[in-house]
């Protein structure tokens, strides 16, 4: 174990129609070095005539786009780092050096084939579904559910038989937080879509979401909402912003 402590690894989940966990999630191997979000304002930049210089008006916020990269690995180089790809990388100059992948030995037959198909099936149509899986993708203070839109998958290097054994996936994804709660965010001073509520010693964001809503299941959005990163550790005298649920929709 390293002496910063055990390694988490990044997960990702795929969902029913209902936003539940389904099945047994997708283990990342090699934590991605990083990753972007990207979020959008829409504004609307029609001008009238002889309305120069008129501010334009805001029309909403568009879900955010999260973009990681995966790297896959069957080369052994990586089996013994433990580490991130930032981590790693950097030693692949020297370790490929003393690979050769044209050896015939038991480990010509390992690739990544299995790993990469596992990674296709989140695009893969669901027909029971009628769409491609809603997923969640946990890694330490991140905890996204969100559609992935894009798929890059660039084949880097592959064993005598022509198996890949090394990838590089990139993943693109849109973030599906229920659009009442991100709307809700952006009208935080409305006092009809403001609950605000006072964090006291000893409380939880799971229980303060139930006193609330009456159901603990809507605290990973309104941590998003507050930018909470650890919602299990609340400092006690802050102040959360609760939005109300359409209660119709969700029912």
């Amino acid at each position: 174990m390293s002496i910063l402590g055990e390694l988490e690894k990044m997960l990702i989940y795929k969902l029913d129609d209902k936003g539940n966990r389904q099945g047994e999630p997708i283990t990342v191997a090699i934590n991605p070095e990083g990753y972007k979000e990207t979020f959008t304002v829409e504004y609307n930049q029609d001008q009238e005539a002889n309305s120069s210089g008129k501010k334009p008006k805001f029309v909403k916020v568009k879900p955010g786009d999260f973009t990681f990269k995966l790297l896959f690995d069957a080369t052994g180089i990586f089996d013994i780092v433990e580490l991130n790809i930032a981590d790693t990388l950097s030693s692949i100059a020297d370790d490929i050096a003393g690979f050769n992948p044209f050896q015939d030995d038991e480990g010509s037959e390992k690739n990544v084939v299995d790993e990469i198909n596992k990674i296709k099936e989140l695009v893969t149509y669901k027909g029971d579904m009628h769409m491609p899986y809603e997923l969640e993708v946990a890694w330490g203070s991140l905890n996204l559910k969100c559609f992935l839109i894009k798929l890059d998958i660039d084949y880097k290097l592959f064993n005598t038989k022509g198996y890949p054994i090394r990838a590089l996936a990139t993943l693109t994804c849109k973030d599906s937080t229920a659009d009442e709660l991100r709307e809700a965010a952006v009208n935080k001073s409305s006092p009809d879509l403001t609950h605000v509520r006072q964090v006291k010693e000893g409380d939880t964001l799971p229980l303060m979401a139930y006193r609330i809503y009456g159901d603990s299941k809507y605290y990973l959005e309104v941590a998003r909402v507050n930018n909470v990163l650890n919602f299990r550790n609340l400092e006690p005298g802050t102040e959360l912003f609760f939005p109300p649920l359409n209660k119709t929709q969700s029912a």
